[in-house]
């Protein structure tokens, strides 16, 4: 048995994101026997999500970031469910996101949002508190294809939010935002002074667009417990 487009989606919400969308595979480093891409979206609505621990010990280095570790079980949990229903299926990891699709673009295609002002991916609900898992497929599914509303107001809160002017007219200046991963010796030094942690291994990572931007800060979230019975 294998799934129509909308059973496969279905199935993304049932392993736990909150969205799902297709789009094509269009790097050339994608398998070649992929045909699909499942696209999965997760909300971020708590800035946990985004923590990003580095730890050293030992003469060891160690790298987490809690999203990422979400997704790609996410991901793997979808592959699993697909392949069982009948689908060749390859989930995506944080590693080879790098280098095998553009998952900004994945994303819109699929219908997941649109290219705000600050460069991320808008969810007309969740507005850029998103990330974004993905499966390759052999699936013959047609891609959603992009929203036709442009939901992203005619504000700029986030260019005007960002410490560093790293947002503007012209995008996103990836040398001077403090959010990369890979800064030279003086954006980190910025980083350092800019950016605190709730441990001594652990980093906020700077999220000043994406807090100023008005779509979805009204979400409502709330702690919640699990009680013995």
């Amino acid at each position: 048995m294998t799934l129509s487009a909308t059973e496969a989606k279905a199935l993304a919400i049932e392993v736990g994101y909150d969205a799902a969308g297709i789009a094509r595979p269009h790097s050339p480093d994608a398998p070649a026997w992929a045909r699909a891409v499942l696209v999965g979206l997760h909300a971020t609505l708590d800035p946990a999500f985004d923590y990003e621990m580095y730890i050293e010990y030992g003469g060891r280095r160690k790298w987490y970031k809690a999203i990422y570790t979400i997704l790609e079980s996410l991901s793997f949990r979808l592959a699993s469910a697909l392949q069982r229903a009948g689908h060749r299926a390859e989930a995506l990891t944080y590693d080879d996101s790098l280098k095998l699709i553009d998952l900004k673009r994945a994303a819109v295609e699929a219908g997941l949002g649109i290219l705000g002002k600050n460069g991320l991916v808008i969810h007309k609900r969740y507005g850029p508190r998103i990330r974004f898992g993905a499966v390759f497929c052999d699936a013959e599914w047609p891609a959603d294809g992009p929203l036709l509303d442009y939901f992203c107001p005619s504000c700029t809160l986030c260019w005007n939010a960002c410490p560093t002017r790293a947002l503007g007219p012209a995008g996103v200046d990836r040398s001077t935002c403090i959010a990369e991963y890979n800064p030279t010796p003086a954006l980190a030094a910025v980083q350092d002074a800019r950016e605190t942690g709730p441990t001594p291994c652990t980093r906020a990572q700077c999220s000043a667009c994406i807090t100023a931007c008005p779509i979805g800060k009204k979400e409502l979230v709330q702690f919640y417990r699990e009680l013995r019975r």
